[in-house]
């Protein structure tokens, strides 16, 4: 096996190379939601000047065909099908608008990323054969299919509305497409190509939202500074909702945070609150890590009230609430005497024996 870092437009742009996708693989599958948040990415990555790294592209070299060598990609397709989209639409922009991009041209791009060498230029990347002729047909510049892949052409049609923006700039996502980085593997063996993929993708458990969350606030932080920040605010938060089985109560807090502090994003899977997350703390967020975990923290003693457990009023006492709770829509509202004080206090007494009970 041969492991390498590359970036993604150097495996597409592989010289004399065919990227064939497996007939066993399944369709293209990106949605809308991916391909924003892969822009996001690339726009990120440019203004930072730093790669952005995609994951892993497993990849079993075969038999070739017309002069090119065939690589199969076993992991990674989804990717390198939405990177050859977008480097389609992004030819066509530059052929509608004088090549303003410099040291690239619509054609260098297509002879480069897009079309394989020789007397019979084909796409480079071979997809699924439901979406093969969609895909080949852009690429060439040929009539679509009677039935084109819908996933494709909507694809295709974000990337071009995108481009079309009064503030799109050529040459800012091709600085971010080329900050694009994962780590390649390629592989001889069919057999050991296949336990490769399993265990990139079905072995262990999942990552959930509060490992995604915690890791993206403290990974770039010094060894003290992480150790001082988990103490102080995420460890805090996680003994609120002990016992807490694959951190169930802790994700809920979060996206119910998320909820207030985002609300135009809409979240439904552990993956789209991550996305959202992200989005909010790199587009919206103007304050540093700590104050946003202080937040999180204070959100989350908040919310967990309403689990009742013995660790809030642990938490509530051993903390400055009035400096470490949330900002939330209710605190400059006062509380008026209740109207029937006898009635208050029975209430108040079976909240008290309940805690007690518990």
């Amino acid at each position: 096996m041969h492991v390498t870092q590359q970036s993604l437009l150097d495996v597409l742009g592989e010289k004399d190379a065919r990227l064939v996708i497996p007939i066993y693989q399944r369709a293209y599958s990106w949605t809308r939601r991916q391909c924003e948040e892969l822009w996001r990415d690339m726009g990120h990555a440019a203004q930072a000047k730093r790669r952005h790294f995609v994951g892993t592209l497993l990849l079993i070299p075969e038999d070739g065909e017309r002069g090119n060598h065939r690589l199969a990609i076993i992991d990674g397709q989804q990717r390198l099908t939405t990177l050859t989209i977008l480097i389609a639409a992004l030819a066509d922009y530059l052929r509608a608008h004088g090549n303003a991009l410099p040291g690239q041209t619509a054609e260098s791009l297509a002879n480069t990323y897009l079309l394989t060498q020789g007397d019979t230029p084909t796409c480079k990347l071979a997809p699924s054969p439901k979406d093969d002729e969609t895909l080949q047909a852009i690429v060439l510049g040929m009539p679509l299919p009677p039935s084109p892949s819908a996933r494709v052409m909507d694809n295709l049609a974000f990337f071009r509305g995108r481009m079309d923006a009064r503030d799109f700039d050529a040459t800012t996502l091709w600085d971010g497409m080329g900050k694009l980085f994962a780590i390649t593997a390629q592989v001889d063996d069919g057999d050991q190509a296949q336990s490769i993929f399993e265990g990139l993708n079905s072995k262990g458990y999942p990552l959930t939202v509060a490992d995604l969350v915690r890791n993206y606030l403290l990974l770039t932080e010094s060894h003290a500074e992480q150790t001082r920040l988990y103490d102080e605010y995420w460890q805090p938060m996680e003994e609120l909702f002990a016992p807490d089985p694959g951190s169930l109560r802790l994700d809920n807090a979060i996206k119910g945070w998320l909820s207030v502090r985002f609300p135009r994003t809409r979240m439904k899977s552990a993956e789209t609150v991550y996305s959202g997350f992200k989005q909010y703390v790199e587009d919206d967020y103007d304050g540093t890590k700590e104050e946003l975990l202080e937040e999180l923290r204070g959100f989350s003693l908040v919310w967990a009230e309403n689990y009742r457990y013995h660790a809030v009023k642990k938490f509530r006492s051993s903390f400055d609430w009035a400096r470490n709770g949330a900002p939330l829509l209710t605190s400059s509202y006062k509380l008026k005497p209740a109207s029937n004080p006898e009635y208050a206090e029975r209430v108040r007494s079976e909240l008290k024996s309940a805690d007690a009970a518990m």
